[in-house]
């Protein structure tokens, strides 16, 4: 690296001064007669035994030549100390310390650079947006030591397989930007595929297997219009937004940038700004939905569903703003509204003078390990008897971590029960219900729906009913639409069931409504018995 110009100046400064001062010692020397003078002041000052006074400013010249000479010597020692800081910091910004890719920063100036060359060259480039699913999970239950030597593997992967002329970044914790030179828009899209293939697989470290997928967002740069090529910055957006997308489509794929993708990424924007408001304004309300007993139809208890009462859009189903909610880490204010409701009703039910059934409430991941869940559940005033925490089936099977488990086992000591949600349609199996030990399991409805049309479902679900009840637990079928569904699942081991059959979600109010005229109509019944 070449020398600064201040560096520069410096040196030819102190060099400069040491330079003339020699030059003014030897002038001074030399404007009178040296020898004579020292010879006549000898003479004079016998006594004084000034020889070896006079023999060392005698040599006095050469030592400032000496001195002179090791201040040039030090001098260029110090710059070639700080080239070499100033090459060293240059670096430690530029790269990423963990992977050995070039950083945000570097790669923020390598795209610019790359793109200018391009134009010249009429060269097309694409450039792909690599996220990693859910990476933020196998942090959470094992730690940044093992993310990190996980983000090694998977930026080795990825390297491997580029050309000299690709740009590769790591951007963020598990983001990664890819900018490579194609010729046919095919070769793009193969890319992204085979890049998806690639990292679909689970990496190895300390003993420890960790799947891993992820989504691919990818933006084309083909519009030679320099304002348009030269615009890194709305290429990285392009391919953001293409991610989002990849996302919100199911994950573990990549979606090609399209102009009509940005308007649902604003809007996506603008959701989560209302959702953290709605957060701070409190504007999640509870739906309860009954269960019944699958035998009698009697109400035996609820589940409590949000609801988001928007200002302007009225209510919205989870389906609507959960993914976002999960994103911007709002889910556990989220769950903590549902259970603040749930508790309410219950009252409210008791204060009507009917019997309240149990209330199943949602518990997202990051509010299961939280270390303050447990001394939160402490101080609820509710019989824990009357309370059901329902887990996701994700939840259980892919992300109980130590303080999970804890949770879990604090829970069930304090009388909670507690239920896997949406059971089928993740990764469960028979030794993960063994250790969860859960007081009963719900059928997702994705399995219920095609019953009374298909064998091979009702097989399915009569097989899950049967795995369940060996293993002590008891079964919900969620999604009875018709009496049908509930006639079947009846008869195949099923004990509860819920679903529009028998009520649609309702606010609060309806629901004791609900219960009223249940219960006035089971009283009706019994009295025409007798």
């Amino acid at each position: 690296m070449s020398e600064t110009p201040s560096m520069r100046t410096r040196f030819i400064w102190e060099t400069s001064a040491s330079l003339l001062t020699f030059v003014a010692l030897a002038t001074l020397f030399s404007s009178i007669d040296l020898f004579e003078w020292l010879y006549e002041f000898s003479r004079a000052h016998e006594d004084y035994e000034l020889d070896d006074v006079f023999a060392a400013l005698m040599a006095l010249p050469a030592i400032l030549l000496i001195i002179v000479i090791r201040r040039l010597v030090d001098l260029k020692r110090e710059m070639a100390l700080r080239v070499n800081a100033q090459e060293t910091a240059r670096h430690l910004a530029s790269v990423d310390p963990l992977t050995g890719l070039a950083n945000r920063f570097q790669f923020f100036i390598d795209i610019k650079q790359t793109l200018s060359f391009g134009l010249r060259k009429k060269a097309c480039y694409a450039l792909f947006h690599i996220d990693l699913d859910r990476f933020k999970q196998i942090n959470d239950r094992y730690g940044p030591v093992v993310g990190d030597g996980v983000l090694k593997q998977v930026a080795n992967l990825i390297e491997d397989r580029l050309d000299d002329q690709d740009l590769l970044a790591r951007v963020s914790s598990d983001e990664f930007l890819l900018l490579k030179p194609y010729k046919r828009r095919s070769d793009v899209t193969d890319l992204g595929q085979y890049l998806v293939s690639l990292l679909d697989r689970s990496f190895q470290y300390q003993g420890v297997e960790h799947s891993v997928t992820a989504s691919i967002g990818i933006a084309i740069n083909d519009d030679f219009t320099p304002q348009n090529y030269l615009n890194s910055e709305r290429l990285m957006t392009s391919a953001d937004i293409a991610m989002f997308t990849a996302k919100s489509n199911g994950r573990n794929r990549c979606e090609v940038y399209h102009p009509t993708m940005r308007q649902k990424f604003e809007e996506q924007t603008i959701l989560g700004d209302d959702l953290i408001r709605a957060c701070e304004q409190k504007e999640f309300e509870a739906f309860f939905q009954p269960l019944v007993d699958a035998q009698t139809f009697d109400v035996v208890g609820a589940e409590a569903l949000v609801r988001w009462r928007h200002p302007t859009r009225g209510f919205l189903a989870p389906a609507e703003f959960l993914d976002t909610a999960e994103t911007l880490g709002l889910i556990s204010q989220i769950d903590q509204a549902m259970l603040e409701e749930a508790i309410k009703i219950r009252h409210k039910i008791e204060d009507s003078g009917l019997v309240a059934p149990r209330i199943s409430v949602n518990i997202s991941a990051d509010r299961l390990k939280s270390p303050l869940f447990l001394h939160m559940v402490r101080n609820i005033n509710v019989d824990p008897a009357s309370l059901i925490f329902e887990i996701s089936e994700a939840v259980t099977f892919d992300t109980l971590d130590d303080m999970s488990r804890y949770n879990l086992e604090a829970l069930a000591e304090q009388g909670f029960e507690v239920e896997i949600d949406d059971f089928g349609s993740g990764r469960a199996s028979i030794l993960s219900l063994l250790e969860m030990e859960p007081k009963r399991l719900k059928i997702d409805r994705n399995l219920i729906a095609p019953i009374i049309a298909s064998e091979g479902s009702r097989k399915l679900v009569k097989s899950v009913v049967d795995m369940a009840t060996a293993l002590g637990v008891e079964v919900v079928a969620e999604g009875v639409e018709t009496l049908e569904h509930a006639n079947i699942l009846a008869a195949q081991g099923c004990r509860l069931l819920q679903g529009y059959y028998f009520a649609t979600p309702m606010p609060s109010d309806h629901f004791i409504q609900f219960l009223h005229e249940k219960s006035g109509s089971k009283q009706a019944t019994s009295e025409l018995s007798a």
